[in-house]
């Protein structure tokens, strides 16, 4: 498809709303509700993932605590 980029099957648009709604329902409650697969939603939020970690900044982090 023309307004995806490389292989993928969805939007990048599409894929964040997925992703969004992903943090709020169930992968399934969201794959179901926009009529899609949980595939889909599982990829989308693999990309919201994946964007974060590549965009995310530890400077200034000296130390992590753990509180058991």
């Amino acid at each position: 498809m023309p307004w995806v980029k490389g292989k993928r099957h969805l939007t990048e648009a599409y894929a964040w709303f997925l992703a969004k709604w992903a943090k709020r329902l169930s992968w399934q409650e969201v794959a179901s509700a926009f009529h899609t697969t949980w595939g889909h939603v599982f990829s989308s939020v693999e990309m919201a993932v994946d964007w974060g970690r590549k965009h995310r900044d530890l400077s200034g982090i000296e130390a992590i605590g753990v509180d058991e």
